[in-house]
């Protein structure tokens, strides 16, 4: 479970370069945002338009498969994925010991720097935050919840540029604000 982990914490890493270098998208975050919640997934969460939704399987991991929803805008890339596990772990300190290994090979695998890490929580769910500085001068923002056997990711994805107005810079930190800080549990899976 830990090589997988460490796979899966950080998948979004090599997925979130190629995201963020596709041409500008278009700037919805200004508009009405809508709530994400696919069927059986256990969470909702606010994005600026409708995700792509992809499966892909795990390597060496039969029938493992890794929920991927992308949305990419001018202001930034948004992604969120979920990974069920075959055991549930509750215990807080293997939780930790989980993420520090997925947080430590992904930052390596990723070739980016780690800026910051928080530990948080999603009620009464353990978690962690991290900042990272990405290669050709992006940067992300991202999120993990280890919830009984699910884990669930959140990432932004910022690609500024030096010629980005203030109000886009703006735009950028409160669209960050707003889909992170939207992600919850469905009732379902949070006892």
């Amino acid at each position: 479970m830990k090589n997988l982990l460490v796979l899966s914490i950080f998948i979004f890493l090599s997925f979130s370069t190629v995201l963020a270098q596709k041409p500008a998208g278009v700037n919805v975050e200004s508009g009405h945002w809508i709530n994400v919640a696919p069927p059986n997934a256990g969470f909702v969460v606010l994005m600026p338009g409708k995700p792509s939704e992809a499966t892909e399987p795990v390597e060496g991991h039969p029938g493992m498969e890794n929920h991927l929803l992308t949305l990419e805008t001018e202001v930034g890339g948004y992604l969120v994925s979920y990974l069920e596990f075959t055991e549930e772990t509750t215990d807080p300190e293997e939780i930790k010991r989980l993420l520090d290994r997925g947080r430590e090979g992904g930052v390596a695998k990723s070739g980016g720097e780690l800026v910051s890490e928080t530990e948080i929580k999603l009620g009464s769910h353990f978690g962690r935050e991290w900042i990272l500085k990405l290669p050709r001068g992006m940067s992300a923002t991202a999120r993990a919840y280890w919830v009984k056997r699910r884990l669930y990711q959140t990432v932004f994805v910022k690609n500024p540029k030096e010629t980005d107005s203030q109000e886009i810079r703006k735009l950028r930190q409160q669209a960050e604000a707003k889909f992170l800080g939207s992600f919850s549990l469905r009732e379902d899976v949070s006892n």
